[in-house]
């Protein structure tokens, strides 16, 4: 799945490029200073993994069920070009995981590379970061997300939206505790899709 991600992305970029040749394509609005993505997803997970420890018998890993297991998210990221091509941003979003059911919220740091100046442009991104506490506190941990998705305008004017595939990680402490620290923790791997408006 991985190779087949990188021929995509390399496929993409090369036809955007050659697109983007035109210098009527420039983007006046985006990519430079200060953005906002909104953006919605889903995710539909591929495997759920529980990982518990016991001093008798050391790390037991055990498939779970993920039957028709979705997540639902909404997020926002803040971020700054610090060219054309390159941002830095800071998410995050509330996760609603059903089957198995978990929420968390994540805080994230997002990373973005654009292949060109145009308005309408492929990119590739990792957002990386940690699970929020709540629900009684025993919900934290970590997540990780790696894509590519295109930016994609709709008028000559400022309404742009973005659209993204990118692989899912998250693992969930069942205990309270650091994933590091943690004897019970819960990892879900899947493909997120969202679609978000750049500001």
């Amino acid at each position: 799945m991985v190779k087949s991600i990188k021929i995509l992305v390399f496929l993409v970029a090369l036809s955007s490029s050659i697109i983007a040749q035109n210098k009527g394509d420039k983007d006046e609005f985006r990519n430079d200073g200060y953005f906002n993505i909104t953006r919605i997803g889903v995710t539909n997970v591929n495997k759920a993994e529980l990982e518990t420890f016991s001093p008798s018998e050391g790390v037991i890993n055990r498939n779970i069920t993920s039957n028709n297991s979705i997540a639902y998210s909404l997020q926002t990221i803040n971020g700054f070009f610090f060219n054309p091509y390159f941002s830095i941003g800071f998410g995050i979003g509330l996760d609603g995981y059903h089957n198995p059911n978990y929420n968390t919220l994540p805080a994230f740091l997002d990373l973005r590379a654009y292949f060109s100046d145009g308005k309408g442009s492929p990119y590739v991104f990792i957002n990386y970061g940690t699970l929020i506490k709540i629900e009684n506190g025993t919900n934290n941990g970590n997540m990780a997300n790696l894509g590519f998705g295109y930016k994609i305008p709709l008028n000559n004017k400022r309404f742009i939206i973005v659209a993204d595939l990118s692989y899912s990680y998250k693992a969930i402490s069942n205990d309270g505790l650091s994933i590091r620290r943690s004897e019970s923790y819960t990892m879900l791997k899947g493909t997120f899709f969202s679609l978000g408006v750049i500001f």
